[in-house]
This record gives structure tokens, C-alpha cells and sequence, in this order.
């Protein structure tokens, strides 16, 4: 998968967690604050239903002496459908909707399809544990809650635990707003000294998606990866 694609997915099923992961943390903090915080994080985790992002990634990696730099939109369902839109550098959608996986290039008329094998709702809970229960996630995440922020957000801190993820990633810090419960920053730092950087800013949040955005027309010569070799 193309490198600005596979760390954007990655953000964007990461971006969730903290939705249901601040409460891994309530029995270990004691404080009227954190609680407070919890109870408003968990309410907002009950009516995510979509939303409409654009975002902006900051990659510093240990390879390439440039900084690697993209902008896109995002496009989420709860009911599992997610399509990243990347308009800078170059022109790459990636959608994730069912069990598969499609990668266009629209600038080459060129497409790879993959069935997964795994619903998209499954690989969000089983790798990013968005939707498991509270003692799964924190079998997943360490995780820890710095002090509010002077702009009135939180500071999330996560370190994998989970083999899958740490495989890739050593830390993951999130600020999240608490007047919608979602992440606004992200921080990577990877295995190997890569860091990547998000900005995400919604543009809806539980408005209905606009029909046909969750389906690609594939030009008839694309790559279908489940073929046989």
C-alpha cells in the first residue's frame, strides 16, 4: 500500500480510541476531573454515527532527508465504511467498506481491489479495539491522561501493548476536544525513529455522508489482488 495511505489509515482507526478507551482509566484515577471527563467522552462515544474531516500529515522518516507531506478528506461510518480522499501530493482514494479493500489512482486511471477476508468493522475491533470491551482495550493500550491543555482540550497518551500495533508504533498521543469527544492532533512516533504528525478539523459530525461516496467505478483493467498467481 502506498506509504501516505497506510499511515493515514492507521491514524484514522487510532484516532477513535480514545472514544473508548478513557474509561480503561477510571478505576486507577480518582480525581473529579477525570471522571468528568470520562462521563463526557463516553456520552459523545454513544451518538458517533459519521463524520467529514480534512486532515493534514507531517511524516519525518529515518530513510528520507525531505519531510513527507499530504492533505486529503475523510469520510466515516460507524456502520464500517471509511474512504481517505489524499489530494496532495498526488491523487490517492482509499476505501475500506465490507470485507474489502480498493486503492484508485485517478491521475492514472489505475486501481488494485483486495478482499480482506475481514470485515472493516473487525479490523477496527480486533486491531485498533474500537468497539471491544474496556478489558480488551486495556490488554491493547497502556494509556494515561496528561493535564488539560491551556486550550481546554486533553492530552492522551497510548502505548501499545497489543502485538499488532506495537509492531509498527512505540507511542501514540492524541488531543481530543471535548465538545465532540473526537481527536483534533495526532502524534506517531514508529519503530525505527519515524514520526508523523496529523491535524484533523471535522466538517460535519453525524450528518448524513452524500450518496455515492462509499463506492469507487473501477477502471476495467484494475488489479484484483485475490487472483491467483
Amino acid at each position: 500500500m502506498n506509504r501516505y495511505t497506510t499511515s493515514i489509515l492507521i491514524i484514522i482507526c487510532l484516532s477513535l480510541i480514545p472514544l473508548y478507551a478513557f474509561s480503561s482509566e477510571a478505576d486507577h484515577q480518582s480525581t473529579s476531573e477525570l471522571v468528568r471527563v470520562i462521563k463526557n467522552i463516553k456520552e459523545k462515544e454513544k451518538t458517533l454515527k459519521t463524520f467529514i474531516a480534512t486532515f493534514s500529515q507531517i511524516k519525518k522518516s529515518q530513510l528520507l532527508r525531505e519531510t513527507l507531506k499530504s492533505e486529503g478528506l475523510i469520510y466515516f461510518d460507524i456502520s464500517g465504511k471509511i474512504l481517505i480522499k489524499i489530494i496532495h501530493p498526488s491523487l490517492i482514494t482509499l476505501l475500506l467498506k465490507d470485507n474489502m479493500k480498493v486503492i484508485y489512482y485517478p491521475d492514472l486511471d489505475k486501481a488494485e481491489k483486495k478482499i480482506l477476508g475481514i470485515t472493516t468493522e473487525n479490523i477496527l475491533s480486533k486491531y485498533f479495539g474500537i468497539g471491544q470491551p474496556i478489558e480488551m482495550i486495556q490488554k491493547q493500550f497502556e494509556i494515561s491522561l496528561d493535564e488539560k491543555i491551556s486550550s481546554g482540550r486533553y492530552h492522551l497518551k497510548m502505548i501499545p501493548k497489543n502485538n499488532v500495533t506495537a509492531r509498527y508504533i512505540d507511542l501514540i498521543e492524541v488531543v481530543v476536544n471535548p465538545k465532540n469527544g473526537l481527536p483534533e492532533q495526532i502524534y506517531l512516533r514508529e519503530k525505527h525513529g519515524d514520526h508523523t504528525a496529523i491535524q484533523l478539523e471535522y466538517k460535519t459530525i453525524n450528518e448524513p455522508i452524500p450518496p455515492g461516496i462509499f463506492s469507487i467505478t473501477l477502471p476495467e483493467d484494475y488489479i484484483d489482488n485475490n487472483e491467483e498467481r
